[in-house]
């Protein structure tokens, strides 16, 4: 699943930087490699399950896209680890996004792409994790 994810990152991060869209063919293939790891290795925790599935329905309560919701969902259930860790990475690095671009622009963005937050956030908690 790393592996798909690394090939599969900048490409998605292109997609969404330039249209602000994540295409679904780039999540059809990340399902298809979450299958095959959830085969292999198993769901993991359900309380942490549930818990991801909660706090991705809160998001999309606040209006994040849909694909990036799609993108964290295979993220957070092929991974077993915590989904309020590592969404305060991918919340911290939107931050850092916001704040570059409104530093570049000189005028704060009314959204921005999520994609690359969402892949530095989950490289920098597999790093420190």
């Amino acid at each position: 699943m790393d592996l798909a994810l690394v090939l599969l990152a900048l490409p998605i991060c292109v997609a969404d930087c330039s249209s602000f869209v994540i295409p679904n063919v780039y999540n059809r293939i990340l399902l298809c490699f979450s299958c095959l790891h959830l085969a292999i290795y198993g769901l993991g925790d359900l309380d942490k399950v549930a818990l991801s599935t909660l706090l991705l329905l809160i998001l999309l309560m606040f209006g994040l896209g849909m694909g990036d919701i799609k993108l964290l969902a295979l993220i957070l259930i092929t991974y077993s680890f915590s989904a309020i860790d590592y969404l305060g990475f991918v919340l911290l690095w939107a931050l850092v996004h916001i704040v570059v671009l409104a530093g570049v622009s000189r005028k704060i963005p009314s959204k921005i792409p999520l994609a690359p937050s969402i892949f530095i956030g989950l490289a920098t908690y597999l790093a420190t994790r």
